[in-house]
């Protein structure tokens, strides 16, 4: 019976511990959790995980420093009563820990898949970061998002623009129509999201900078 009682104590003391270091986050965690995650978040995936961890080795130390303390504590006898609240306290914070467990863990899923999506296609589009070189392959349409920007630097293109439109050559100072091949090394701005773009007659090189698709 001693035995049994030892048991629960050591038991309950380290739940205990847990449920004090995860109450002390809880509220930060419980208010982030329902807070909407987007591009202007304030912590990072990598930043949050940093944390979490640091938590979960703090607290297995506190559990190990309890444990040695526990080990010690030789005379300590506990009644019927005491463990038969204990038992009630444990099961509390047991269900306690659980929802905090599953908050944290849903927290972590939405920063991790914020993060991810950061450099995902938005609406369609693929956004570049500044100037990049982007392959469009043979016989593919690459359209572009408003405001882009882009040079043809390698292979032969073709504009793809609806009636009265046109793509803007900086360079040039002029408009430039459908089915017309475009210029190489002429810096190119479409100004909205109509559909503009080109296709490619052969494999194409282009410095692009903003949003495109290709399909």
């Amino acid at each position: 019976m001693e035995k049994e009682r030892r048991r629960w104590y050591k038991k309950g003391l380290n739940l205990i511990v847990v449920a004090i270091l995860l109450l002390a986050i809880g509220s930060g965690v419980i208010f982030a959790s329902n807070q909407s995650i987007d591009k202007d978040a304030l912590i990072t995936y990598g930043f949050f995980k940093k944390q979490i961890d640091q938590l979960r080795s703090y607290i297995d130390a506190k559990i190990n420093e309890l444990n040695t303390k526990i080990n010690k504590m030789s005379n300590t006898t506990l009644s019927n009563a005491d463990v038969a609240q204990l038992q009630k306290q444990l099961s509390t914070l047991n269900s306690e820990l659980e929802k905090l467990k599953k908050q944290v863990s849903d927290l972590e899923t939405k920063t991790k898949l914020q993060t991810q999506n950061q450099n995902q296609p938005k609406s369609g589009f693929i956004f570049t970061k500044g100037y990049e070189v982007i392959k469009v392959p043979r016989d593919k349409v690459i359209v572009f998002d408003q405001s882009t920007e882009f040079i043809v630097r390698v292979g032969k293109a073709i504009s793809v623009v609806s009636q009265g439109t046109f793509i803007i050559d900086l360079t040039a100072a002029k408009d430039i129509g459908n089915n017309v091949q475009l210029p190489v090394n002429h810096l190119l701005l479409v100004p909205r999201n109509d559909g503009r773009g080109f296709k490619a007659l052969s494999d194409v090189w282009v410095i692009i900078n903003g949003g495109y698709r290709i399909k």
